[in-house]
């Protein structure tokens, strides 16, 4: 698998219990989730419920991030993401914030998400919470991403100053926060008005770089491989929220 989607030079380096680690280049390592790579490949909630408390930070990062990164979904499935759910952090959270498209509780899952973004005291830029949320399109959200969106558009005053710096990814703009917060608040709303600014501000930046385009992608091949369906057959999945909630 990681031959075929990385190419042909990756080389395993680590294996653990939840996946495989690979080197795929000179400066480029991947991952892939054994629940995916190996058919049938589980874990008892049982199991992990008694284990969790005793797992150390790594090892539960390696679960949480590779668990729901599979074809299927069940009611076991749904345990384990309410044992990481009662007893875990951010850091966590984030590294499976596309799971929680998949539980079946989908007020359960949209006040979560909302929750983590109104008691992120730590400062950093929750953008996979904004992406689930933006899949799951719930405009409860909406008051929730406000502040962060009014952040970020202040921070990218700072363009007028210096201009678009050459690294718009880990340059002092917040480009892709901003990108995202906004891109949240479109599918929440949905105005004509919000619409149109969003668009006059990119219009600057189209001849520098592409983020939407590159958003876009890396969502589409992040949901392929966490066996997210698309947004026409979510409506149609009654195993899966209607709707998703998200941007990036």
């Amino acid at each position: 698998m990681a031959k075929r989607d990385f190419g042909p030079e990756c080389e395993l380096v680590k294996e653990t219990e939840w996946s495989y680690s690979f080197k795929c280049g000179p400066k480029k390592y991947c991952r892939i989730s054994r629940f995916l790579a190996e058919k049938n490949y589980a874990v008892s909630a049982s199991e992990i419920r008694q284990r969790w408390p005793a797992m150390g930070e790594s090892e539960r990062l390696d679960l949480v991030s590779h668990f729901y990164v599979k074809d299927t979904w069940n009611d076991n499935d749904t345990e384990i993401l309410e044992i990481i759910m009662g007893d875990g952090d951010d850091r966590l959270w984030e590294n499976c914030a596309l799971a929680f498209l998949k539980h079946p509780d989908r007020d359960r899952a949209v006040c979560f998400l909302i929750g983590r973004l109104q008691e992120n005291h730590a400062g950093h830029q929750p953008l996979n919470y904004f992406q689930a949320l933006g899949l799951l399109k719930d405009s409860r959200a909406e008051a929730a991403i406000r502040p962060y969106l009014e952040k970020y558009k202040k921070a990218m005053e700072a363009e007028t100053d210096i201009g678009v710096p050459d690294d718009v990814f880990r340059g002092p703009i917040p480009y892709l926060p901003y990108l995202t917060a906004a891109g949240l608040s479109l599918r929440l709303l949905g105005h004509q008005s919000t619409q149109r600014r969003f668009a006059s501000s990119l219009n600057t930046r189209t001849n520098k770089f592409d983020i939407g385009r590159s958003m876009r992608w890396k969502l589409k091949d992040r949901r392929r491989r966490s066996g997210i369906p698309n947004m026409r057959e979510s409506a149609q999945a009654s195993s899966l929220p209607s709707q998703l909630c998200l941007p990036l």
